[in-house]
């Protein structure tokens, strides 16, 4: 009998002073409730790398240490540590095999290069070269595939905005690490701080981010998808889907600010955890405030539809795919923990199917 359990997930307090992250495993969402009782602590908002039996915890902006543990009988057992380069700001973590992997260093403008089964750096990807504004072109999402290494960049100063164009590096793992920059004025700010899922592959081996656009902080700026087409180094110029600019209905205001995180889930289609400005107070209440929609998107028809599902906050608002169904961490009026969206049915769970301790600001699920 195989007693794994599938669903990995982070929980934050954010009650407690300071606010606390725990990262633990849940066996199906037949379990009903989920506690912390059994989970390692963190720093709030890690992010987490599934790999077989093993858990990489990335430790965002709260943290230096890149830490790995392994399922087994319920629990998280610590299988190795790796120290970052002090405030490097980790983001995103690719695994090419069992010798060798990457994660962004978002502060220092570079990669690391380590060995993912001894836990040890092996080396760095050099990235300052394509710096504008200070000294770092600020790298965050990766994917990987035939030997290349895609890499989102904000190019930001103060972390949160940008007044350059989106960009992408594109870097040749087997041609001595060349690195060909892709750029494009539609948008700015590519990829999210949030999510390490803003950039990834469709079927048609399409690469398709989500720019940011400064979070709303630069006025005009206008967020949304851009794509490079399999084979090219270029964005598509006769493909950008503006989220801005999009009428949104059944939501306050008819428009979404940002996708905080966003799943592709095939054929073209999106989900997204996306920001509605129009339901925040003033100042805004990062904990108290429910301004985060659930949302389908047609990224091939350029469309975005409301689900059924209640607002939640921002330290909230994750989503994976379980089998046939979206997997929603929300934290809402109504109820905290893990609700369902069925791709057969269209339907969502009238509440959390698992209720959790703490706001669920990740879920991943084990293959």
């Amino acid at each position: 009998m195989d007693d794994k359990h599938r669903i990995a997930i982070v929980t934050n307090i954010n009650s407690s002073n300071p606010a606390t992250g725990y990262i633990g495993t849940i066996k199906d969402l037949d379990v009903g409730a989920y506690d912390v009782s059994k989970a390692r602590q963190s720093t709030v908002t890690p992010f987490l790398v599934l790999d077989g039996d093993d858990v990489y915890v990335i430790p965002n902006q709260r943290g230096d240490l890149l830490t790995k543990y392994r399922r087994k009988n319920g629990l998280l057992e610590e299988a190795g540590n790796m120290s970052l380069p002090a405030g490097s700001t980790s983001i995103s973590l690719v695994i090419e095999n069992d010798s060798r992997a990457f994660v962004t260093l978002r502060a220092t403008g570079k990669i690391a290069v380590f060995n993912p089964s001894t836990m040890v750096i092996t080396g760095y990807i050099d990235l300052t070269a394509h710096a504008i504004g200070d000294a770092s072109p600020d790298p965050t999402s990766m994917v990987l595939r035939d030997g290349k290494l895609f890499v989102s960049c904000h190019q930001t100063s103060d972390g949160f905005s940008s007044t350059h164009p989106a960009q992408v590096l594109i870097i040749d793992l087997e041609n001595n690490n060349s690195v060909t920059s892709a750029t494009d004025n539609r948008t700015s700010f590519a990829g999210a701080t949030d999510d390490m899922h803003s950039m990834f592959f469709d079927e048609k081996g399409d690469l398709y981010v989500f720019c940011v656009a400064s979070y709303g902080f630069v006025p005009g700026q206008k967020c949304g998808f851009l794509r490079i087409k399999k084979g090219e180094s270029d964005f598509d110029p006769d493909y950008f889907f503006n989220v801005s600019d999009y009428a949104v209905s059944n939501i306050p205001g008819n428009r979404i600010d940002y996708f905080q995180h966003v799943l592709y889930s095939g054929n073209g289609t999106l989900f997204g955890a996306g920001n509605i400005y129009a339901l925040a107070s003033n100042p805004p209440d990062y904990v108290n405030d429910r301004t985060v929609g659930s949302f389908k998107v047609d990224l091939y028809n350029k469309s975005i539809t409301k689900l059924d599902l209640p607002f939640c906050n921002g330290y909230s608002a994750s989503l994976t795919r379980y089998k046939d169904q979206i997997l929603w961490g929300l934290s809402t009026e109504t109820g905290v923990g893990i609700y369902t969206y069925d791709l057969n049915t269209g339907t969502a769970s009238d509440g959390p199917v698992v209720t959790t301790q703490g706001d669920p600001s990740v879920i991943e699920v084990f293959e």
